[in-house]
C-alpha cells in the first residue's frame, strides 16, 4: 500500500520556513507537498512558489488571506515571528488543521494557553518545534536515564552555552533581541531546554528560581572609539569577536567548527576555507560534495540577506542592516546569562544555565544517579555521552556525530518535520510531544523570567493553576 501524500500550508518563508520544512518536502515529495505559500516578503513568496510550483492562486501575502480560503490542505507549518505565532495558530486549529508551529508557541502565557486548549477543543494535533526530542544524543541521553542504569536520579546539571558570535547575532544584533518585539531570551532560545528536561525526568517542577541580568552587551562596554557600525571605521576591527565583517563575510566563525569536524573530509575543506578558500573551491569543483562548504549559502548570512551567494548584497546589509552594528550600540535589552533553579515533584534537583560568552556553541549536561553518573556534550564540533559507574572503574563512552554532520540542530530538525508526517498519517507515538506537554517549559520559562526580575521562589502548581485561567 502506497504512503499517503499529505500536503501543507507554509506560513511565513524566513528562516525555518525556507531552509527546513520547504527544503525536506523538496527532498521528500512523495511524504510532503508544500501546497501554498503566505509571506509578506515578495523574493521570498516567489522563490517557495518557484521551487515547489505553486500557483499563483494559491501564493498569499498574509495568513489571513490563506486561511480565508478554507481548508485547502491537512496541515499548516507556522513559522511567523515570535509575536505573530497565536492568531494563525488558532485560525488554523479552528478551520481544520493539524499545526506545527516554531516555538516558542507565543510569547505570551496567556496565548500559550489558549493555543492548547483549542487544540483540545477542535481536536487537531498542535506540534511545537522542540527538535532537541527528536535528535539522537537526547534520545540517548533519555533512553541511559529510564533504563535504570543510573540508579535514582538526584541531581542535573544542564548547560546552553551559546556561542558568543550566535549571541551577537540573534540576541543583541537580531530579531530576538528586545523581549518587547520577541520574547525574554529564556523563552526564545531555552524552551528547548526546559522542555527536555521535562520529558527526561518525567517530572513538573515543583519550585523554580533565577538570576540573570544583561552584562557584557551595553554601551559602556565598547572600545574606545567605537562607531555605531563595524564597517564605520572600527579601532577594534582587529580584535573584537563581535566583528560583523568576520562572521558574514568572511565566515571564520563557521569555519572554524567546520574544521574541528570528526568527518574527515568536512574537517579538511573547513580548514581548507581557513587557510587556502581558492584551493577548497578549485577541490570543489571536483569533489561536489565539498560545495555545500565552500559555497555555503545558510545561516547566518542568509538571515541578512535574501541574496546569501552575493557579496555585494551582503555588504550592503552589513552597511545598512540591523546585522552590521556595533554590538555595543544596539538596542537590545535581553539577558546575556541567565540561572534557574528547580525542584521537581519528583525530588530531583536541577540547574539550568544558560549564557551567551561561549568560545563554542553546544550543550553540556551532567545526570548523577544512586549507581552512576551521565556526562553528555552534544556540541557544534563535538557530541559525545559518557556514563561512568560509581563502583568500579567502567566508563561507556560512545562518540556521536557532532551537529554540523547531522544537519539542523544535531538531525532534529529533519526528524521533526518525519515524525509530524507520521503522526499526520496516524502513527502512534510518532509526534514525541502534544500541545499539552509543550505547554510545561513554556510555564517554567515565563516562571524563571517572573522569579528572575522579581527576586521571588515560584511556586509551580499555583503558577500553573493561574495560567490556565488567563485564556
Amino acid at each position: 500500500m502506497p504512503k499517503k501524500l499529505f500536503t501543507a500550508l507554509l506560513i511565513g518563508a524566513g528562516n525555518r520556513g525556507t531552509e527546513i520544512y520547504s527544503a525536506w518536502a523538496l527532498a521528500h515529495p512523495d511524504k510532503l507537498r508544500i501546497k501554498a505559500v503566505a509571506e509578506p516578503i515578495e523574493a521570498r513568496r516567489m522563490a517557495i512558489a518557484s521551487k515547489h510550483s505553486i500557483p499563483a492562486e494559491h501564493q498569499f501575502t498574509s495568513w489571513e488571506e490563506v486561511l480565508s480560503k478554507g481548508k485547502i490542505a491537512d496541515a499548516a507549518i507556522i513559522c511567523t515571528q515570535d509575536q505573530q505565532h497565536t492568531a494563525p495558530a488558532l485560525k488554523a486549529l479552528e478551520a481544520g488543521y493539524d499545526v506545527l508551529l516554531e516555538k516558542p508557541m507565543a510569547h505570551r502565557l496567556e496565548d500559550c494557553v489558549a493555543l492548547v486548549q483549542a487544540a483540545e477543543q477542535h481536536g487537531k494535533l498542535l506540534q511545537i518545534a522542540h527538535v532537541l526530542r527528536y535528535t539522537d544524543f537526547f534520545q540517548r541521553v533519555y533512553q541511559t536515564v529510564n533504563s535504570g542504569e543510573l540508579g535514582q536520579i538526584i541531581t542535573v546539571s544542564h548547560r546552553e552555552n551559546v556561542s558568543a558570535w550566535h549571541m551577537a547575532h540573534s540576541y543583541v544584533r537580531g530579531n530576538w533581541r528586545r523581549a518587547d518585539q520577541a520574547s525574554p531570551m529564556i523563552l526564545a532560545k531555552s524552551c528547548h531546554d526546559l522542555d527536555i528536561l521535562y520529558w527526561i525526568f518525567g517530572s513538573r517542577a515543583k519550585t523554580l528560581s533565577s538570576v540573570g541580568n544583561l552584562k557584557h552587551f551595553r554601551t559602556e562596554n565598547a572600545p574606545a572609539g567605537a562607531p555605531m557600525r563595524c564597517l564605520d571605521g572600527c579601532p577594534a576591527a582587529e580584535s573584537c569577536p563581535f566583528y560583523a565583517p568576520t562572521l558574514y563575510m568572511d565566515l571564520e566563525q563557521i569555519y572554524h567548527g567546520l574544521a574541528n569536524a570528526q568527518n574527515k573530509g568536512i574537517r579538511l575543506a573547513g580548514r581548507l576555507m581557513q587557510i587556502s578558500p581558492e584551493v577548497a573551491r578549485a577541490a570543489a569543483r571536483v569533489v561536489k560534495p565539498l560545495r555545500q562548504i565552500t559555497e555555503y549559502e545558510g545561516w547566518p548570512r542568509s538571515v541578512i540577506t535574501d541574496n546569501p551567494n552575493d557579496p555585494q548584497s551582503i555588504y550592503e546589509a552589513l552597511q545598512s542592516g540591523p546585522y552590521g552594528r556595533c554590538v555595543y550600540h544596539c538596542d537590545n535589552d535581553v539577558v546575556d546569562h541567565q540561572i534557574v533553579l528547580m525542584e521537581l515533584e519528583n525530588g530531583i534537583s536541577v540547574s539550568f544555565t544558560m549564557h551567551g560568552h561561549s568560545f563554542e556553541e553546544g550543550r553540556t549536561i551532567r545526570i548523577d544517579g544512586s549507581k552512576a553518573t551521565v556526562l553528555g556534550k552534544f556540541g557544534w564540533d563535538h557530541s559525545f555521552i559518557e556514563v561512568r559507574e560509581h563502583r568500579g572503574a567502567k566508563v561507556n563512552r560512545i562518540e556521536l556525530p557532532n551537529n554540523v554532520e547531522q544537519g539542523g540542530h544535531g538531525g532534529g530538525d529533519a526528524q521533526l518535520v518525519e515524525n509530524f508526517v507520521k503522526a499526520l498519517g496516524g502513527v502512534q507515538g510518532a509526534a514525541l510531544t502534544d500541545a499539552r506537554s509543550s505547554l510545561e517549559s513554556h510555564l517554567m520559562a515565563f516562571a524563571a523570567e517572573q522569579a528572575r526580575t522579581k527576586g521571588s521562589v515560584v511556586d509551580m502548581a499555583a503558577f500553573r493553576a493561574n495560567a490556565e485561567k488567563l485564556a
